[in-house]
């Protein structure tokens, strides 16, 4: 009878930890870290895992970065080219592969964190939307994205001098 309710009781502890995503119990400064990590892991592994090689390529090499250190990098974010049928269908089905893996942003430990992948998530679907409805050249999107990602940086950069800060306060 004791281990039965030992189960019960882990199972909704479990349970309640899934269901409030971020606002789960607080974490120590230290274990925020370890934990976002983690996270972060976790959304690269899926979107590797997810994304089909030959579409990730040619989005890659084609349409937008994926690397900051892409050799391609320059001439993608000068091109005044809008995307062409092929290039279309390959950002078509590398959204959606990685659609799957957006979820495992809601186990960052701080609302904080998750507020930062979501707001990533809009904006980026607004730049493909651009490009897939062709309002948008392909350097358009880049120069976007770019800026995007230095923005998306920026906040991290606010939440981990936070986390920081407080971890020295204690």
């Amino acid at each position: 009878m004791k281990n039965y309710i030992q189960y019960i009781a882990l199972w909704f502890f479990t349970l309640t930890a899934l269901t409030t995503g971020a606002q789960a119990a607080p974490y120590a400064p230290k274990e925020v870290g370890e934990q976002a990590a983690w996270t972060r892991q976790q959304i690269l592994h899926c979107t590797q895992k997810e994304t089909d090689a030959r579409d990730q390529q040619l989005i890659d090499q084609e349409v937008l970065f994926l690397r900051f250190e892409h050799e391609n990098r320059d001439q993608l974010l000068k091109s005044t080219s809008m995307l062409n049928d092929e290039q279309a269908k390959a950002l078509n089905n590398f959204r959606r592969s990685l659609l799957r893996c957006r979820v495992l942003s809601k186990q960052f430990p701080l609302p904080s964190m998750v507020d930062v992948y979501q707001n990533y998530y809009d904006q980026i679907d607004q730049i493909y939307d651009g490009l897939l409805e062709r309002k948008m050249t392909i350097g358009e999107a880049n120069r976007k994205k770019m800026k995007l990602l230095e923005e998306t940086q920026t906040k991290w950069s606010t939440i981990e001098d936070s986390i920081r800060k407080n971890n020295a306060a204690q």
